[in-house]
């Protein structure tokens, strides 16, 4: 097995050994290869938690099937003496789609490598010693290594997938005693990081850019940091669609340069921003492992895909609630959807109405549960929120989610992915799609719908034309809906015995009730419930928060006035279908303003000049063709300005608005005023003001 195993790494290398991406490197037939292959080539206690408990894995997926073979040339610690050859590859670019056990894929070289490290370091400290066995300067070494030099350095573009790579290398170290994983993401107490760095090994280190690069500050971070053996690009394309550039070079520059530092990219798609990034950190020769065939879909062709284009923004809501209608009676009892919204403020907005009409207009009722998850959520709850709805077995679970769940998080069970408005990307569109039927879950195959109000449109025919969807409308949603709910009514044990289920909250007892179980307990029957949807969200509606809806309006607007390109539209438009949004589905009473400050900030309306010239303090220009000066007020009109300044001056003595000094306006003024109280007051008293200052003087 080992020989079988040492001619694959070779071919690979010698086909793949460029830095130049080329879909040659694709080998379908190895993906049976088994586990147990790298028994000669693998630590026991690392291929011991993959075969037993806690993974139980017995066949590679694909790219775990082109990455783990290369073991253990793959982690043999870099010798400057020895440079190496093509046939021993250090660095890879891989294109992987997610959900295809890529985590395992680079885990288990970072463990491998890590293991072989303190092994060269501990043997190298007895060599110097003059020693060839002695156990406690082998424990010192080891511990001084491991504490003071960093092993694998992972970085994952959001907090949730950093916190799932560290999970899964811990259980994959469920039987290295002694190796350790640290997680530096944002949203937890930086205080505490500092803390646990200096007390805690350093093997792996997973971490979030933006905290990683605070913490680099730190001179006990960045001395640690300056001889990590790995460093690990998850999810390489998010990163960079989520604007971490900037601080990847920054990380790079505290780490040992190429190709003393080993560095493994791993990516979805490889665009021509991911090959810049990959000729900047990789050695010139890396090797490019291609696990995604050219002819697939964009997506996983098992995934039923559908978009809607609203009417009108009314129609949203009332759309939204028969989609998860439909999906609780398509997978009665093991319903598990995810709703994308693309900001924060639409998250809890639409959270809220969630949870408030679900119980009068969902088949679950009150037993369906909403999870909501954003970037406003505190790390502590996010992760709580994350781990709650993947052991969700409720069997009517609703995420609802911004993109901090839409990349690398594995929720097993999703049947059904909601996005609701334009996706920041078509990849976006496709790594959103990719939560739900993941390898084939369960036998299910997985459904996504996308849900665009009438100037979205654009975006379907512009970005996704690839991409195999089919078109919904509103009336097609809401007869589905009213079919299968008539049939439940008629009889719901023949529909729940359809679907090999029973009723949600009602598992067990389907076959013995009566009259059959109801989705309903306190209404006569669903089909009633399901034409009263858009009465039901009017009411909810009336009772909304103006404030909410203005601010969800305005985060809106920010998110949407860049990306009118992908939709093949411009920005009033937008704006406009905003206002809509704001009044029709938001039920404000008028539509929100937007300050011409702020439409000049996003680009709506241009930012035009002040009425005034700052040089000559004229009126606005006059336009007269190329070459020509402009026409202005002229002379007469600045006099007459400086006429109508005077006058205002002396009769309100106060600092006029073209820069008259204003104390010496305003002592002028008192004066003055001074002067006619005492004439008045003298005229009361029936004395001339000359007269009285003569009686003084007498």
């Amino acid at each position: 097995m080992l020989r079988s195993t040492s001619r694959f790494s070779s071919a690979v290398a010698t086909v793949s050994a460029t830095n130049v991406p080329s879909s040659t490197t694709s080998t379908p037939t190895l993906d049976t290869l088994p586990f147990s292959s790298l028994e000669t080539s693998v630590h026991p206690s690392t291929l011991r938690p993959i075969i037993e408990k806690p993974f139980s894995l017995v066949t590679m997926s694909s790219v775990q099937s082109r990455v783990l073979p290369l073991l253990p040339g793959l982690a043999m610690p870099y010798q400057t003496q020895q440079p190496g050859d093509a046939a021993t590859p250090r660095d890879l670019l891989v294109k992987a789609k997610t959900g295809t056990g890529k985590t395992l894929a680079f885990l288990v070289p970072a463990i491998e490598s890590r293991l072989r490290a303190i092994s060269q370091h501990v043997k190298k400290s007895l060599s110097d010693g003059g020693l060839i066995s002695d156990k406690i300067l082998e424990s010192k070494a080891k511990r001084s290594f491991a504490m003071n030099r960093v092993g694998a350095l992972i970085i994952s573009p959001t907090r949730e997938l950093g916190t799932q790579i560290a999970n899964e290398a811990l259980r994959l170290l469920t039987y290295h005693g002694a190796l350790d994983v640290q997680l530096l993401v944002g949203g937890e107490s930086r205080r505490k990081q500092v803390r646990d760095w200096s007390r805690r090994r350093k093997d792996i280190v997973v971490a979030t850019p933006g905290r990683l690069r605070d913490l680099l500050n730190e001179k006990e971070f960045a001395d640690a940091f300056a001889h990590t053996q790995l460093l690990i690009l998850d999810e390489a394309d998010s990163l960079l669609d989520m604007g971490f550039r900037d601080d990847i070079d920054a990380i790079t520059e505290y780490l040992p340069p190429t190709p003393e530092r080993q560095t493994f990219l791993f990516s979805a798609t490889v665009s021509s921003a991911i090959r810049q990034v990959a000729r900047e950190v990789l050695d010139k020769r890396h090797v490019f492992i291609n696990c995604v065939n050219d002819a697939d879909a964009p997506v996983h062709t098992h995934i039923k895909q559908y978009h809607t284009v609203l009417p009108s923004a009314a129609d949203q809501v009332p759309h939204l609630l028969r989609l998860l209608a439909h999906e609780q009676l398509a997978n009665p009892g093991s319903s598990k959807t995810i709703m994308f919204f693309p900001t924060t403020k639409m998250t809890q907005l639409f959270t809220s109405m969630l949870k408030e009409i679900k119980k009068s207009a969902l088949p679950a009722g009150n037993n369906t549960r909403i999870y909501e998850i954003h970037s406003k959520k505190t790390m502590e709850s996010r992760t709580r929120t994350s781990a709650d709805f993947r052991a969700d077995k409720s069997g009517a679970a609703v995420l609802v989610s911004s993109d901090v769940s839409a990349r690398g998080v594995d929720y097993p069970g999703v049947t059904r992915v909601i996005q609701v408005g334009v996706p920041s990307s078509k990849d976006q569109y496709v790594h959103r799609v990719g939560r739900t039927g993941r390898g084939g879950e369960g036998g299910r195959e997985g459904r996504g719908d996308l849900v665009l109000l009438p100037w979205e449109m654009g975006f379907v025919t512009c970005q996704l034309g690839e991409v195999p969807l089919k078109p919904v409308t509103v009336k097609d949603m809401e007869k589905q809906v009213k079919e299968m709910a008539i049939k439940v009514d008629e009889d719901p044990k023949a529909y729940f015995n359809d679907f090999g289920k029973a009723a949600f909250g009602l598992q067990g007892r389907a076959s013995s009730a009566p009259t059959g179980p109801r989705l309903f307990l306190n209404v006569p029957g669903y089909a009633s419930v399901v034409d009263q949807v858009d009465v039901k969200v009017e009411e909810m509606r009336s009772e909304m928060d103006e404030s909410a809806v203005d601010e969800t309006f305005m985060s809106m607007l920010g998110y949407y006035s860049s990306r009118t390109g992908e939709m093949k539209t411009d920005k009033m438009t937008v704006l406009e279908g905003l206002k809509d949004w704001a009044v029709d589905c938001g039920g404000m009473m008028k539509k929100p303003t937007v300050s011409m400050m702020m439409m000049q900030r996003l680009g709506i309306v241009e930012d035009r000049p002040s009425r005034r010239s700052p040089r000559s303090g004229q009126r606005g220009e006059q336009k007269r063709g190329f070459g020509l000066k402009k026409k202005t007020g002229g002379d007469r009109w600045e006099g007459e300005r400086q006429g109508k300044v005077k006058e205002w001056e002396w009769r309100e003595g106060k600092q006029s608005m073209y820069g008259v000094d204003r104390g010496r306006a305003q002592a002028d003024w008192r004066d003055r005023e001074g002067k006619v109280k005492r004439i008045e007051r003298d005229a009361r008293d029936g004395r001339h003001w000359m007269e009285r200052g003569r009686t003084r003087r007498d």
